[in-house]
C-alpha cells in the first residue's frame, strides 16, 4: 500500500467491520478508498485534513466514478471526529442496513423550530437552520423524521405571483429509512402552502440527488467545489465570507499565498466540498 492508514481512518474501518460490514481498502494515487463487496455502486473516500490537493482534484476523482454510476462519498476527517454516529447512520442507510418504515404508516404533524432544532442537531450532518415551515413524521407516537422549508419566495422573473419554497433540511431517526417519507412531507407542505415549485440542493459529498430525481425534481444547476476554512482546534467549518471580521479585514489587502499563511497561523486549514446540485420540482 502506497500510503499509511491514519488512526481515524482505521477507526472508520473498525466501526464498519464491527457492524458486520465487509470492507476492502483500495489506494488510488494518494486517495484511500473503501469498497463494499456486494455493493459495487458505493465507495467511501476517507479525506484527511492534512492534505496537499485542491478542490479540482477531488472533483475530478468524484466525476470519474460518477460517470460509471458509482456513488463516491467524500468523508472528511473532521466530520468523522465530530459526528461519527451520524456518518455511520448515513453509510448504513446507503448499504441498506437500516430498518424500513413505510411512509403510509406515519402521520404528518407541524412542529416548532425548537423541535426541529433538537431533532436535526442529532440526526443531520449540517445540524439545523432557521425555517418558516416545519413538519415531522410520527410513527408509533415517536418522531422519526423532520423536514423544514423556507418561507414563500416571490419569483417575479418567472411571472407575477409565482411562489417558490426551498426544502432546507430533511433527516430521519438514526437506523431508520422511511419509504416515501420525504415525498409525503413535501406533498403535505404543497397542500398547505400551494407553491408553484419546490427547490432544494443535494450535497455532492454525499449524494448525486437520485432520490430527488425519482420524486420528479429536475436538475437545473451544479455548483463547483467550494473552499472552506476549518478551525483545527474547534473543528468548526466556515466559508471565507464568514471568517471573523478581524481576519477578513486584513485578508482584503493580501494576495492568496499571504492569506493562506495568515489563516494557517490562526489555526485554520483549507478543505473543500464537492459542490451542490440544485433541483426544482414544478408543482
Amino acid at each position: 500500500m502506497g500510503i499509511r492508514i491514519a488512526g481515524w481512518q482505521q477507526e472508520v474501518i473498525d466501526h464498519l467491520e464491527g457492524d458486520e460490514i465487509r470492507v476492502e481498502t483500495d489506494v488510488v494515487g494518494d486517495f484511500l478508498l473503501l469498497k463494499f463487496p456486494g455493493f459495487p455502486g458505493l465507495i467511501l473516500h476517507l479525506v484527511p485534513i492534512n492534505h496537499h490537493f485542491d478542490g479540482a482534484i477531488l472533483h475530478d476523482l468524484q466525476e470519474s466514478y460518477r460517470k460509471k454510476s458509482i456513488q463516491l462519498i467524500q468523508l472528511w476527517e473532521d466530520l468523522w471526529l465530530t459526528q461519527p454516529s451520524k456518518v455511520l447512520s448515513r453509510i448504513f442507510s446507503l448499504l441498506g442496513k437500516n430498518k424500513t418504515v413505510h411512509g403510509r404508516k406515519t402521520k404528518v404533524l407541524g412542529i416548532s423550530q425548537l423541535m426541529a432544532d433538537e431533532f436535526l442537531s442529532l440526526h443531520h450532518l449540517q445540524f439545523s437552520a432557521k425555517a418558516r415551515f416545519r413538519y415531522g413524521l410520527l410513527y408509533q407516537d415517536q418522531l422519526i423524521a423532520v423536514a423544514t422549508f423556507s418561507g414563500k419566495r416571490n419569483m417575479r422573473l418567472k411571472r407575477e405571483g409565482y411562489i417558490s419554497v426551498e426544502l432546507i433540511r430533511f433527516a430521519t431517526l438514526e437506523g431508520i429509512t422511511i419509504q416515501g417519507g420525504l415525498s409525503k412531507l413535501i406533498r403535505h407542505m404543497i397542500n398547505e402552502i400551494a407553491p408553484d415549485d419546490v427547490m432544494t440542493y443535494a450535497d455532492l459529498d454525499w449524494s448525486y440527488g437520485q432520490g430527488f430525481a425519482r420524486m420528479g425534481f429536475e436538475l437545473v444547476f451544479q455548483s463547483p467545489p467550494a473552499e472552506i476554512w476549518l478551525h483545527t482546534k474547534t473543528m468548526t467549518r466556515v466559508f471565507p465570507h464568514r471568517l471573523p471580521d478581524e481576519l477578513r479585514i486584513v485578508l482584503t489587502s493580501l494576495d492568496p499565498s499571504a492569506s493562506r499563511t495568515l489563516l494557517e497561523a490562526h489555526g485554520y486549514k483549507s478543505i473543500y466540498n464537492s459542490g451542490n446540485l440544485k433541483f426544482i420540482l414544478t408543482v
